[in-house]
């Protein structure tokens, strides 16, 4: 896909690459697309009474400044999705439901948010973003339900955003806001990463991903799977979180390793897997968003690696080796951002076992790391919630996040496929 140089607002404009995934593949004939809907979060505050207005400039602020939010779709027959700016002022639903005790309007704003994980998106719509104020009677408390499409944004970019919008709240002089967190445009991230990837580099960088590729491009295989197709995607939720002593104790021996968190938090999981479901090969994504040049620093959008990596750890690794791996994987990986994923998927193809069908027919597992969401309203902080998922995209997806406090780790999983009491065991192994 290519984007070309700065021209004036009405005119249509390729994204970067890495935000076009998942959209090629699954657009619709009616110009619709399954959301995955993955950055939807919930923000409680109660006893306080949030004053709409203000959240509503606040909000058109943030917005203001990310050019991913500022746009509408379209899809280009030969150049694949492209937008086009656009003025728009987001708008702060309200609600008051019937229940009028805390507990009863917090269960109202899980609900909205359950129901929004199914919304499909419409590229010809252009709404890209939700907010919902949910309230109950003076001085009971507000719950605010954030949804930002998948499509323009990844999780680090929704942590982003949310800081955006705290300090917006904070800020009364609008042009002063404006000047503080101006962005690059979409236009000069892809005008950049072109640069960067032209000519040679761009073969040097492609063969190194090739001698360190699976074969095909899952995240982790399931070992001897069931076909793709006779599993049915309904979905159940499990999580736990490692607190006091538990998560000091984490922290410390991820110190000791070498490691992060996340990272070690990752080879527990994965050493628990094996070697009951996972094959021979340990390969997974990077957990890290491709901003790999400078214009793309502060924009806000989909830029989530989806490049796998073969890393060395035998079948009878134990977890000091799968921490190696791991941590080995993820650093060559930081390092070699970059080659756009249809390169990759051409080199690679759809791997053994496909029958011809695009590599996400695999059975796969997905880990990632989240950022600590956060959104700060009158000095006071949000508590944060996530909506249930009914539906699994993978087999499993586990997300692991860090918050200085606590370490959570969240995951949905294929009913038709594994059941509850192997995931808790799983996920007793970060204990």
């Amino acid at each position: 896909m290519t984007a070309p140089a700065e021209k004036p607002a009405d005119v249509w404009r390729s994204v970067p690459h890495r935000m076009s995934i998942g959209l090629n593949h699954q657009l619709g004939d009616d110009g619709s697309l399954p959301s995955e809907n993955l950055t939807c979060f919930v923000f409680a505050f109660p006893g306080q009474d949030l004053d709409v207005g203000r959240l509503e400039r606040a909000l058109a602020r943030a917005v203001a400044v990310n050019p991913a939010l500022c746009h509408h779709y379209r899809v280009d027959p030969d150049h694949g999705p492209q937008y086009r700016e656009a003025s728009w002022r987001p708008h702060v639903e309200i609600v008051e439901p019937p229940e009028t005790d805390w507990p009863g309007v917090r269960a109202a704003a899980q609900r909205i948010a359950d129901a929004e994980m199914l919304t499909r998106f419409d590229l010809r719509d252009g709404r890209l973003m939700k907010v919902v104020c949910v309230r109950g009677p003076a001085g009971t408390g507000s719950v605010l339900v954030i949804k930002v499409d998948h499509t323009v944004c990844d999780g680090l970019s929704y942590a982003q955003l949310l800081d955006d919008l705290s300090a917006a709240h904070r800020c009364d002089d609008e042009g002063e806001f404006a000047a503080r967190r101006r962005r690059a445009s979409l236009a000069r991230v892809a005008a950049a990463e072109r640069r960067l990837l032209a000519g040679r580099a761009r073969d040097e960088l492609g063969e190194a991903w090739r001698r360190r590729l699976p074969e095909g491009i899952p995240e982790l295989l399931l070992h001897r799977p069931t076909p793709w197709r006779a599993c049915t995607a309904e979905g159940e939720q499990a999580s736990t979180a490692l607190t006091g002593e538990a998560y000091r104790r984490h922290v410390r021996q991820a110190a000791d390793l070498s490691v992060s968190s996340f990272m070690l938090a990752t080879a527990k999981l994965l050493h628990a897997m094996r070697p009951s479901v996972l094959g021979e090969d340990l390969s997974f994504f990077s957990p890290f968003p491709g901003r790999f040049v400078p214009a793309a620093r502060g924009v806000l959008g989909n830029f989530v690696s989806v490049l796998p990596v073969t890393v060395d750890a035998p079948r009878d690794a134990g977890l000091g080796q799968t921490v190696d791996a791991v941590r080995e994987g993820v650093l060559w990986t930081m390092r070699h951002q970059g080659i756009p994923f249809d390169a990759i998927r051409d080199a690679v193809g759809n791997g053994h076992g496909t029958s011809g069908e695009f590599a996400y027919e695999r059975r796969s597992i997905f880990i990632s790391g989240n950022p600590t969401m956060r959104l700060e309203l009158d000095g006071v902080c949000g508590e944060v919630s996530v909506p249930k998922l009914s539906d699994a995209m993978f087999d499993i997806s586990l997300w692991i996040s860090d918050t200085g406090r606590e370490l959570r780790c969240s995951s949905v999983f294929r009913k038709a496929l594994l059941e509850r009491p192997l995931v808790d065991t799983w996920l007793a192994a970060l204990t």
